[in-house]
């Protein structure tokens, strides 16, 4: 069985959904004989780039492409003749097609230049598609480039590529370059729908439309969900879509977002952790949620009715009892809270971090503006392993870390100490040492931006201000407190304990590691 992509492959440029301003000046360059001889097709995968690459191949090399002879109604490519078969079927020897990704070596594209040479086979000229190109060598692009300088009269290069700014712009100003935009949603869903009818698949209106929003700007991936829902052999639902492309659950973001109007941090994060543990995409997922909220500001200016066909009544009436809680103040906040977290996913070493803090920001009276947090992501620990960690975490911060603050009536020094287990937690998934270290350490005061923390021992004082652990440190307690916070450590009176190593200050250095040792459970290596 072909897959739904190649089977319904556009074959001329009118098959191509949306690019409409490429289609237009490639139609334009080809009837009045002024196509390049190298072009660059730049934009996100899976927007035509390829599929354009081959129409454009066939468009030059058609048996019935002589402009000066053929009739005005001729269409072109035909799809009919011996050369445009053989491109679309892969066989024709003139279309060839590299792989920049494991082809991007010197010898590949030296290759290339003595192959270019030779006249066609049986086409008219000889088409080099080359995919990904900005994944070869600088030593490649030098070689390409003498190619594109100079190349025969019987050759077109087309060069795609998903990230244009890594090709160098002396490659660059030796082509026409195209840039293919992300589909829209309607177009998706339109290229879907004739697959629909000609697969005779039964699809309910909703569900085509999320699989078009789960696409996420690309055909072909729509048409490969389309596909793999079509297989389950049954109609499909909204639910289908749902759980199979974990596209995220209506009813659940209703509810996450109504813990979110009440600002009950705690159930809107035990909602949202139930939902990671099921396996949800959390990139998905708060873009679904950020979908939603947009849909109550629409509501709150008038504006549903331009939805309201599209999602339902059910679920247009659950979002207008949903939106009658909110304030437009707080949809802008949660919206503005939610980007930044959706941006910070792709870098986070734990995916579903930046949603969580976004989460907790959303529910406290937390300014967004202004809210810098900044926690370097590049220097991060490796998430500990759930299975030889402990599975929770203390539900309160130690006693012994808010001995004697300076001041339990600064407001400042108070949220500080609500929001300190969730400052552990967070330290925890970045550094579990630290945190371990942070639950021995006493907040002494807080003034003039800046915390006084309290630590028993020197090698506790020395691992604090490493600059790693203490840009993390100050870097949470700013986002908690709302403003650019530093972090200061002072030696003060241990514990004493008999397992403990006497007279820390003056230890030799084999003390220390052994000490470290014991407070961290570690085993020394020789």
């Amino acid at each position: 069985m072909i897959a739904f992509y190649l089977k319904y492959r556009p074959q001329t440029l009118d098959d191509l959904a949306g690019q409409i301003q490429i289609k237009e000046s490639l139609k334009v360059a080809f009837t009045s004989g002024k196509l390049s001889h190298a072009y660059l097709f730049a934009g996100p995968r899976g927007t035509g780039k390829t599929s354009t690459a081959r129409i454009l191949a066939k468009m030059v090399n058609c048996r019935k492409s002589d402009v000066r002879n053929q009739k005005s109604d001729t269409k072109i490519p035909c799809n009919e003749c011996d050369v445009c078969l053989s491109i679309t079927d892969g066989s024709n020897l003139d279309l060839i097609e590299i792989d920049a990704a494991s082809n991007r070596g010197i010898d590949d594209i030296r290759a290339l230049r003595e192959t270019i040479k030779l006249a066609p086979s049986n086409s008219k000229k000889k088409v080099y598609i080359i995919d990904e190109v900005h994944m070869l060598t600088t030593e490649a692009f030098n070689a390409l480039l003498k190619t594109l300088e100079e190349p025969p009269e019987h050759s077109i290069f087309i060069l795609a590529t998903t990230d244009s700014q890594k090709i160098p712009q002396t490659i660059i100003s030796r082509v026409t370059r195209f840039d293919f935009k992300s589909a829209s949603v309607s177009s998706i869903v339109e290229a879907l729908q004739k697959i629909v009818v000609a697969e005779k698949i039964i699809i309910d209106k909703e569900a085509l439309t999320l699989i078009g929003k789960k696409a996420d700007g690309s055909f072909r991936d729509g048409v490969k969900f389309l596909e793999q829902l079509g297989s389950l052999g049954k109609e499909i639902k909204i639910k289908d879509v749902e759980e199979i492309l974990n596209a995220g659950n209506f009813e659940v973001a209703i509810s996450l977002l109504g813990k979110v109007s009440e600002k009950n941090t705690k159930e809107a994060l035990e909602i949202l952790i139930k939902e990671e543990d099921s396996g949800i995409q959390i990139k998905d997922f708060t873009l679904f949620l950020m979908e939603n909220l947009r849909y109550l500001v629409l509501m709150k200016n008038g504006l549903g009715q331009t939805f309201n066909e599209d999602l339902g009544s059910d679920k247009y009436e659950k979002l207008q009892e949903l939106s009658e809680k909110f304030n437009m103040g707080d949809l802008i906040k949660a919206i503005n809270s939610f980007q930044e977290a959706y941006e910070k996913i792709k870098i986070a070493g734990v995916t579903s971090l930046p949603l969580e803090l976004a989460m907790v920001d959303i529910c406290s009276d937390l300014k967004v503006e202004g809210s810098d947090l900044k926690v370097d992501l590049e220097v991060r620990e490796s998430k500990i392993d759930e299975k030889n960690q402990p599975s929770t975490i203390q539900s309160q911060a130690p006693a012994s870390i808010f001995e004697h603050p300076a001041s339990t009536s600064n407001p400042d020094i108070s949220k500080l100490m609500d929001k300190w287990t969730f400052i552990l937690e967070t330290i925890r998934q970045y550094n579990y040492s630290l945190e371990a270290l942070l639950r021995n350490a006493k907040i002494i005061g807080l003034k003039s931006a800046v915390v006084l923390i309290e630590v028993p021992y020197t090698f506790h004082q020395r691992i604090l201000e490493q600059p790693k652990n203490r840009d993390l440190l100050e870097a949470i307690i700013s986002e908690v407190l709302s403003e650019q916070i530093k972090v200061s450590t002072v030696l003060g009176q241990r514990p004493q304990r008999r397992e403990d190593i006497a007279n820390v200050e003056f230890a030799k250095e084999d003390e220390i590691i052994t000490l470290a040792s014991e407070i961290f459970n570690g085993k020394l290596v020789d």
